[in-house]
């Protein structure tokens, strides 16, 4: 079930935020002063009904106060936060009515990359330098609109979770429906990634055997030219072959014939007496 409620925020009773109290938003703006979620304490919170608009909240406000808020009277420089089918946007009390404050919710991450204040980041994959440009919470999670510095809202936005990763395909229309729909996605997945590839260790000639199947090593079997090269690659380049120390190759009969008298050697048997009875166990 997707959360529907919303909360009031007042400025905090303290001196360092008077120049802040009953102001209005394009004062703020000229002056160059922030909505800073810090300089605020939380007094009322309560759940709505989905259909519910700011608007009004506003004027239910206005015109008498719930039991549990513990606050002031609803006035200029409060931030009504909205959170409808998950989706939480923070709007500032002015005087012509209520105006969208990007930047209001601040990530509970120690780990978060990204804030409304960055700038000059760099995205994998894509060119150029890019700044926050909006942010939304969906389902208790922090989302960014990011703009190229240089080509500014005439690109489409990148959007992003607060690490930097790609959460929603671009987009011109900002946190529109179809944006949120992928950002759920992207949430419902867990922000998977693909596992790295790891380098596989070499293999011995066994495994390389076992691993090509029965008839890849037939048909590498023929075809290769020293059978310790069945490695999956046919036509190996073969051995170089054994020379003696005057540089000539050496015959591969004469070292046979000598590997046999060293056999028949250690039985104590001549090499034509140990040829005869090889003979005659093989035709048993």
């Amino acid at each position: 079930m997707r959360l529907n409620q919303y909360a009031v925020y007042q400025l905090k009773a303290d001196t360092s935020v008077r120049h802040l109290r009953y102001k209005s938003y394009q004062y703020l703006k000229e002056n160059h002063l922030r909505v800073d979620v810090e300089h605020y304490q939380q007094v009322y919170i309560t759940i709505m009904p989905k259909e519910k608009k700011p608007e009004e909240i506003r004027s239910e406000l206005e015109k008498k106060l719930p039991a549990r808020f513990t606050g002031n009277a609803l006035n200029i420089s409060d931030i009504i936060a909205v959170t409808k089918e998950g989706v939480s946007t923070a709007y500032y009390v002015d005087k012509g009515g209520l105006v969208v404050i990007p930047g209001f919710f601040r990530s509970s991450s120690s780990t978060a990359l990204l804030t409304m204040d960055t700038e000059g980041f760099q995205m994998e994959g894509r060119k150029g330098s890019w700044m926050a440009a909006d942010e939304t919470i969906i389902d208790g999670k922090h989302f960014f609109l990011l703009a190229s510095e240089k080509y500014g809202r005439s690109a489409a936005y990148a959007v992003v979770d607060d690490q930097g990763r790609k959460a929603a395909e671009d987009t011109f229309q900002g946190f529109d429906e179809e944006t949120i729909r992928q950002i759920r996605q992207t949430i419902s997945l867990g922000h998977e990634r693909p596992p790295e590839i790891s380098q596989k260790p070499e293999m011995e000639i066994w495994q390389k055997y076992y691993e090509n199947g029965e008839y890849l090593r037939s048909a590498e079997a023929y075809g290769e030219q020293n059978y310790d090269m069945i490695d999956g690659r046919i036509n190996n380049s073969a051995k170089e072959h054994t020379k003696n120390r005057s540089g000539k190759r050496e015959s591969v009969l004469r070292r046979l014939r000598e590997k046999q008298a060293e056999i028949a050697t250690w039985y104590g048997k001549n090499p034509p007496e140990q040829a005869q009875e090889d003979r005659e166990r093989n035709r048993k």
